[in-house]
């Protein structure tokens, strides 16, 4: 890099992940685009997994290695990954994933070439611990040409697998959001984000992301994801809360967003029927609603459909 800022920085945040940090290394290392800086910021790992880094930092100039005291969580790693970058864009790489030698070139390209785009990402192939693929992942969201709330809506009510959070995101738009901080942040990031600029997809499989865990039922994964996120208030998280506090999450994204009062009272009504916790009596209006207006669209004359789509004035302006 010749002492220069690099164009793209990777942060790579790692706990104990002896077991494929040295292919991802090597994916990583392997792509054609090469004006990039590697951080790696290790949790406290109890296995090989620093060895590992200490080696590579050995070889490759442009890989810093920061070793935390204790495993504070995957949040508070990811967020001080992003606080050493200093790239014009930035990616998250984990520990166990593959990437296409042409993955970082593509993607900086679109940015480049297209400034309303504030994250690129391609297609994803899932691919076992073998590396074996198991097939391409269902996620094609593309959001360019939408206005700032269709991007919103589009994403929490599209946004199924989060691999567009490891795509490449212009640094200045992440620093504009909260970054990392709650449950399913992954969710809550894109959703943000979401406001600030568009996404664009490559068609392209360039993506391999791992199944790197054995099958686990919907509380067991949950309960290992809160302990990954912070192992410091895992045991006092309630399960039962988590749905309420990705709401709370949705609904300070709308309260601070740059935007007019009459869009984030559609916001607002957007997370509150996409989390569940509208009243059932707005949700039961709104699919009455839909009902008649399809009822009206095939059976009945123009006239007498203005008149049925006008009983719910209220609902048919927030939703739209």
């Amino acid at each position: 890099m010749s002492g220069s800022k690099p164009m793209v920085s990777i942060g790579m945040p790692t706990y104990n992940g002896e077991r494929f940090i040295r292919q991802s290394l090597d994916s990583l290392l392997a792509n054609d685009y090469h004006n990039f800086e590697l951080i790696i910021s290790d949790n406290a790992s109890t296995d090989a997994t620093a060895d590992i880094c200490l080696e590579y930092l050995a070889k490759d100039k442009r890989i810093q290695y920061y070793r935390n005291d204790t495993n504070r969580g995957a949040i508070f790693n990811f967020n001080r990954v992003f606080d050493l970058c200093h790239g014009k864009y930035c990616m998250f790489a984990a520990d166990h994933d593959l990437w296409h030698p042409s993955f970082i070139s593509h993607c900086v390209s679109i940015l480049e070439s297209q400034p309303d785009v504030v994250l690129v990402y391609p297609r994803t192939m899932l691919i076992d611990s073998s590396g074996s693929p198991l097939g391409l992942m269902t996620d094609q969201i593309d959001t360019r040409g939408e206005k700032p709330i269709a991007r919103f809506r589009h994403i929490i009510w599209e946004l199924g697998w989060c691999n567009m959070v490891y795509g490449v995101i212009r640094r200045e738009a992440l620093a504009q959001t909260g970054r990392f901080r709650c449950w399913a942040w992954d969710n809550v990031l894109l959703a943000e984000l979401s406001l600030v600029g568009s996404y664009a997809q490559i068609p392209d499989p360039l993506f391999y992301r791992r199944e790197n865990r054995p099958r686990e039922d919907r509380e067991m994964k949950i309960k290992r994801v809160l302990f990954d996120l912070n192992p410091a208030t895992a045991a006092e998280t309630s399960i039962k809360s988590l749905p309420r506090e990705l709401e709370l999450a949705h609904l300070e994204i709308v309260a601070r967003a740059p935007i007019s009062l009459v869009d984030k009272v559609r916001l607002w009504y957007s997370v509150k029927l996409r989390f569940g916790t509208m009243p059932r009596q707005l949700r039961c209006l709104r699919r009455i609603g839909k009902i008649l207006r399809r009822i009206a669209v095939i059976f009945l004359p123009a006239r007498l459909r203005r008149r049925i789509r006008s009983v719910f004035p209220v609902l048919r302006r927030l939703s739209t």
